[in-house]
């Protein structure tokens, strides 16, 4: 159920995956899994969403969805004016004690209480100042824009353990090598290489977020060795992959409470 403006709640659970088609909201909107994963993608790129991560859709924003395994959680839709701070397009925010305890109290109001849309309104602004100081990178892979080059991202994004090099994807594509290097670069703001490891690092975390061994995901995205596939997982995020959800922070379980 929700509430009225200028913060609307919802508090939801599904059994089985679900794929949404490219849509948009007037308002913004705030979301997070307590359980499941989800891929939010954009005509500009893919952001994958971890359980105990908030994903962030800018008003307007056109988006599609793909979730992955039962998943439950909420969603905030939020006023343009209240969401000014954050980023123009979507993003994925890791979540910290103070967020993980205002996350806590915004979805365990009791309706039945007095001035519960104003309370929650102060809150949601506060959330919204701690989510627009977060400066930790969000968990994004760029697409290119050009029908080549995206046709390949896309392949290389679906199984990045596909080996062919720059060169066999340049032949593939009917593009120069020289010409593939520096369009990719410049639609992406990545290089050929940053990119298959940013691909190869996202679907790991995928991975790791249903439940597979660190050994089955670091063959299944394309590392040889599993002690590259950590000590670059670290370089990236600062931690081990068997520690990356305890990074994140896991979000509390909501309580299914009339919003």
């Amino acid at each position: 159920m929700a509430t009225e403006a200028p913060v609307r709640l919802w508090i939801s659970a599904y059994e089985a995956p679900r794929v949404t088609g490219y849509h948009a909201h007037e308002t913004g909107q705030l979301f997070a899994l307590r359980e499941g994963l989800q891929v939010i993608e954009t005509p500009a790129g893919r952001w994958v969403q971890p359980p105990g991560w908030i994903g962030w859709i800018s008003p307007r924003c056109a988006h599609a969805a793909q979730s992955f395994g039962a998943t439950a959680g909420w969603s905030l839709h939020i006023e343009p004016a209240m969401a000014a701070g954050l980023p123009e397009g979507p993003h994925v925010f890791a979540t910290t004690p103070l967020v993980q305890a205002l996350v806590d109290r915004l979805t365990s109001f009791d309706a039945s209480s007095g001035a519960v849309e104003d309370r929650r309104a102060r809150l949601v602004g506060v959330l919204l100042d701690e989510l627009a100081a977060s400066a930790r990178p969000s968990l994004h892979l760029p697409m290119p824009q050009d029908k080549r080059l995206a046709a390949m991202a896309t392949a290389l994004a679906n199984d990045p353990a596909v080996p062919d090099t720059i060169d066999q994807w340049a032949d593939r594509i009917g593009m120069a090598r020289r010409t593939l290097t520096r369009r990719f670069a410049a639609e992406t703001g990545l290089s050929f290489a940053q990119w298959r490891q940013q691909s190869r690092l996202l679907k790991a975390v995928e991975l790791l977020s249903l439940g597979e061994a660190v050994t089955t995901v670091a063959l299944t995205v394309g590392y040889s060795s599993v002690s590259a596939f950590i000590e670059t997982f670290r370089k990236n995020f600062g931690c081990t992959p068997a520690r990356f959800f305890e990074e994140g922070v896991a979000l509390p379980q909501a309580k299914k409470k009339p919003a």
